[in-house]
């Protein structure tokens, strides 16, 4: 596992700071990212209209903006955020949530984008190809479907993709998948490992997104955070199906052990990584 002595710091640091996080997030999966931010020793702040959305991220300590389901409103609250953020020098993590699936989506991501900084973006390899093509000159994106990811890139074309969508945003991408890969552009990271089943349950990449802003809030760097953290959430679900097939359950009991486990890593120091 990378980093193993940053994310002990990581952990320890988070259990100091219990950092706050606005999350302008998915209503689809809105209670599970905060459940999941709370077995990790941080908080939830979702204030979503536009009218409180910079206020509310000056009192949090990191700002997800995921963008799935969106509309007009939802998106000016998260480049209101996003910029008070970037000015108060907080981590932002962009979730580009299904940015092919419409030009509405490709739109209203480009606008963002043009406007706020994000420290890291945790997208699928689809998101990662059109957030590549909606700001390149010699390629057109097209509409690709919804969130879930129709590429199945080599590990070598997904590690480019990561270090070509690092460079070009000049942020730290994670490219989850089959394989889930971590680039700032110089340095490239290959995670492995896991459980499928976590392809099976709404949210894995919410609460990913989630809990990756939780470690900006104590990482050294974005790409320490990103790499601790896609470590530690394929290590809870391999651990967390280990514990399913041990009782004979299905994916509820799965989605359930998840947060046990969780918490058991970052409190339990005989059972951290």
């Amino acid at each position: 596992m990378p980093h193993v002595t940053n994310i002990e710091v990581i952990f320890q640091n988070i259990r100091r700071k219990a950092p706050k996080i606005h999350c302008l997030t998915n209503p689809v999966t809105m209670q599970d990212v905060a459940n999941l931010l709370l077995a990790a020793g941080g908080s939830a702040v979702m204030g979503q209209d536009d009218k409180e959305a910079a206020e509310i991220t000056g009192f949090c300590q990191g700002t997800l903006l995921n963008t799935g389901v969106p509309d007009d409103a939802k998106i000016k609250a998260c480049i209101h955020a996003g910029k008070e953020a970037n000015v108060l020098g907080h981590p932002v993590v962009l979730d580009p949530v299904g940015v092919g699936a419409s030009i509405f989506r490709q739109k209203a991501i480009k606008k963002l984008l043009d406007q706020v900084y994000p420290d890291l973006i945790r997208c699928n390899q689809e998101e990662a190809a059109v957030l590549c093509a909606l700001f390149s000159d010699s390629v057109t994106p097209g509409s690709h479907g919804g969130v879930e990811s129709a590429l199945h890139l080599t590990e070598s074309d997904v590690c480019s993709t990561a270090k070509q969508t690092a460079n070009l945003f000049r942020t730290t991408v994670l490219i989850t998948g089959a394989m889930d890969v971590v680039s700032d552009g110089e340095n490239t990271q290959l995670l492995t490992g896991g459980d499928s089943r976590i392809c099976r349950i709404t949210g894995g990449g919410c609460m990913l997104s989630a809990l990756c802003t939780l470690f900006l809030c104590t990482a050294d760097s974005p790409f320490d955070a990103a790499c601790a953290a896609g470590t530690l959430w394929r290590e809870v679900a391999y651990c967390a199906g280990q514990r399913t097939d041990a009782v004979h359950g299905g994916i509820g009991t799965f989605h359930t052990q998840l947060f046990d486990v969780l918490e058991e890593k970052i409190f339990d120091t005989e059972t951290n990584l």
